[in-house]
């Protein structure tokens, strides 16, 4: 009785239009008791701290030479305005977001665009549009060279972590595409970047970064020792090189948010950069043959050889492991047709899949150094 009464209610068309607009309600009273309490922090309440960071940046801006192109809250605002205002901030920040999402190679940032106003991007997008970009300081964008300076906030886990980015842009310069991030010694004795540039002559920067790029040889030519210098002093930095510009981006602490300290210096060592760069006449560097000597072959000693083996071989059989496991999920499923056999199976499958193949093309690469002759005893 029970059941067939059931089968009757689920079967009404009538449940089913009641029931999505009962929980279309409930959804966005769920998304309202998320959204006030934001307005009434942001349009209503105005921390201390807050206003002495807007002292702070304008104080910044005049010292440096720059503009401050930060947009504030207002204040008292209802909130439907408060809605509109945030949007109209969103927009606001689109081009600069652009700009840093173009040098970063970020493809959804680089393609970011204005869209229309709506009441749906209003209330949606107070929820699920990020704002990565604030504290903007520039100068104008027609004067040569451009400066930018910026906050970007981004998610880590659970966590908010936040960067200092840097975009300067100078059309004297003509620059290889190419990028410089630290990288962690013992990983990088372990498994090294296989693109990566390195120098005979600079063991420093080589240990303590991954340069990487097409053209090598150009490459090559701008980075003299007075570059990789600079970038050895600042070796938390990234850099991302290309054409007229140059990106740097760091990780800052809550004080370096708050009090800007690190903004000033990190200018300074910008400005040696490309003072550097400007007197770095291309033709009269290096030979070709003087720069190919300087390549650093991969020779590695037999104890780190053998640490090599020992990590990518329980790399490659704890893939196969994990592929195996998926495979009697898979088969599980089909047996007993269990949907979360299915989901892990799958999940598991491509992990071990990944592990495998990094493993074994690993092992292969080490091996090969081997025949090459480029394990030693050192």
């Amino acid at each position: 009785m029970f059941l067939s009464l059931h089968g009757q209610v689920l079967s009404d068309p009538n449940f089913w239009i009641f029931f999505i607009i009962a929980l279309f309600i409930l959804l966005h009273i769920l998304f309202l008791i998320i959204i006030i309490p934001q307005w009434l922090l942001d349009a209503h309440f105005d921390p201390k701290k807050k206003k002495e960071k807007e002292i702070k940046l304008k104080s910044m801006a005049n010292e440096l030479g720059l503009e401050n192109k930060t947009v504030y809250s207002l204040k008292n605002l209802n909130l439907f305005s408060w809605l509109v205002y945030k949007k109209r901030v969103r927009d606001y920040y689109v081009p600069y977001i652009r700009e840093i999402g173009k040098i970063e190679g970020d493809i959804w940032k680089s393609r970011k665009k204005v869209t229309p106003d709506s009441i749906p991007r209003y209330f949606y997008g107070a929820l699920f549009s990020e704002q990565p970009l604030s504290d903007i300081l520039c100068t104008k964008n027609s004067v040569d060279p451009y400066i930018m300076v910026a906050t970007q906030r981004s998610s880590q886990g659970k966590s908010t972590i936040f960067h200092r980015v840097i975009h300067f842009r100078s059309y004297t310069l003509g620059l290889p595409k190419c990028a410089v991030s630290p990288t962690h010694e013992w990983i990088d004795s372990i498994s090294p970047e296989p693109d990566d540039i390195n120098f005979i002559s600079d063991e420093k920067f080589s240990k303590k970064f991954d340069l990487t790029g097409e053209n090598q040889l150009r490459i090559r030519k701008i980075f003299n020792q007075e570059i990789r210098a600079i970038m050895v002093n600042n070796s938390k930095w990234t850099w991302k090189l290309e054409n007229h510009s140059i990106l740097i981006k760091y990780l800052i602490t809550v004080e370096d948010l708050n009090q800007m300290n690190d903004i000033k210096p990190s200018l300074i060592e910008l400005s040696k950069l490309y003072k550097i760069l400007q007197s770095t006449d291309i033709t009269s560097q290096s030979t070709r043959e003087q720069i190919e000597a300087d390549i650093l072959d991969e020779i590695i000693d037999k104890k780190l050889y053998k640490k090599r083996m020992v990590i990518f071989a329980c790399l490659l059989l704890f893939g196969a492991f994990l592929v195996l496991l998926a495979l009697f999920m898979l088969i599980g499923f089909f047996i007993k047709i269990k949907f979360p056999f299915l989901f892990y199976g799958l999940f598991l499958g491509l992990v071990g899949f990944a592990l495998f193949q990094y493993g074994k093309s690993e092992w292969v690469r080490n091996k090969n150094l081997k025949k090459e002759g480029k394990v030693e005893i050192i």
